[in-house]
């Protein structure tokens, strides 16, 4: 069947936009499991690049523009750390006694990575299941008028201004588990509660938790309900979200004691910037802008140039890896829309990113911060040129 306009009206995917999106079921997140990034275009030849033909050569640059979007995500030491603990917390919760378990708060500023960071370790730890125990995928059954299979992972997004039922309604969509209209919060939690059970969960993450506005009496009860769920389900709980500290999320409630008992079930992890006043420090941030600088496909770039550029990077992104990516992956694309094919600094200087990192590079001098000791590899940090 088709629509006034010939198109079919059946297919959902009929003009699905080819970039990710952040998941909000089981189905969704199995899809960001199984993608893959752009494929990296050959580089070809400079001059085997100038002689393609118009169609050929818009066809090339739209695969470099694919691939540049994407870019690479670059896996860090201090990601490997929280990874490290986030595992360590799930192995350690396994097969405790019935009762609350351990969870995992991980706060930090804006725009540091943490929803990538736990969406990375999810992903890892459901692709080594999916490796080690494949029959588990393979089974499901009908129960309630839905589709009960392994789901060992929950993620979802607080909703702002969230009600306990909406929380319990976005794991309930999460799970693709149908309620009547009208059911209350109740009826709802009590089926998720179950779902949970039933699908084998083991990790739920809980993203954007600063959405809950604690200092209101609503955000308390929201707050109340998502530590009454984690207390009856066995799997373990990661937050995380800006400020969390602050925020009430390790309140309950009201009264002291509330707030000690609860404090003492969650782990709080903090996510930072970058620092390059060590030289172990430094040499992270390098290997990060290293790594991203070799998956570049431009024709006139010299390879080294970013990563001898990793002040003025640092001076332009405060160590942020999120506007380091961005700064890149705007660079290489206005690299390529120019026919520069190379990423310079004057290029860089003309390329601005979002208002935090700009606005403390316009009011700092541009003062580049102090080497850590001797360079490695006989790195002098120069400025690139322009």
């Amino acid at each position: 069947m088709t629509t006034a306009l010939g198109f079919p009206d059946d297919d959902d995917n009929h003009f699905q936009h080819p970039g990710l999106a952040e998941p909000r079921t089981k189905e969704e997140w199995r899809a960001y499991l199984a993608s893959e990034p752009p494929i990296k275009p050959d580089k070809l030849s400079l001059e085997m690049y100038e002689q393609l033909s118009a169609k050929e050569k818009a066809l090339h640059n739209r695969a470099r523009f694919a691939h540049h979007s994407a870019l690479v995500i670059v896996r860090n030491a201090q990601m490997d750390a929280i990874h490290h603990q986030i595992r360590r917390r799930m192995l350690t919760n396994a097969r405790q006694p019935a009762g609350a378990r351990r969870g995992i708060v991980l706060d930090g500023p804006a725009t540091l990575g943490k929803s990538t960071l736990v969406k990375m370790f999810a992903a890892d730890f459901e692709h080594e299941l999916r490796r080690d125990f494949p029959e588990r995928f393979e089974r499901s059954y009908r129960v309630d008028n839905h589709s009960v299979d392994y789901t060992p992972v929950v993620y979802i997004n607080i909703p702002s201004q969230a009600t306990p039922k909406d929380l319990s309604i976005a794991l309930a969509d999460y799970m693709g588990m149908a309620y009547r209209p009208g059911a209350t919060k109740s009826a709802i939690t009590n089926r998720v509660l179950t779902d949970l059970r039933r699908c084998g969960v083991e990790l739920v993450i809980i993203d954007d938790a600063h959405f809950m506005n604690l200092s209101l009496k609503e955000g308390k009860v929201v707050n109340d309900h998502l530590k009454f769920i984690a207390n009856h389900t066995a799997a373990t709980f990661i937050y995380t979200g800006v400020d969390l500290k602050h925020s009430g999320l390790f309140l309950e409630g009201t009264g002291g004691a509330r707030v000690t008992q609860t404090s003492g079930r969650n782990t709080l992890l903090h996510i930072r910037p970058f620092s390059v006043e060590a030289k172990p420090d430094k040499a992270d941030w390098v290997s990060v802008i290293a790594s991203m600088e070799a998956a570049l496909v431009l024709y006139r770039h010299e390879p080294g140039t970013l990563k001898r550029a990793w002040k003025y990077l640092y001076e332009r992104t405060e160590g942020n890896i999120s506007s380091l990516a961005e700064l890149i992956r705007e660079s290489a694309t206005e690299a390529v829309m120019t026919g520069a094919e190379a990423i310079t600094r004057k290029l860089m200087e003309g390329i601005v990113i979002n208002e935090n990192a700009q606005t403390a590079y316009d009011i700092s001098g541009h003062e580049e911060p102090e080497s850590p000791g001797p360079e490695a590899d006989g790195d002098e940090g120069e400025p690139i040129a322009g």
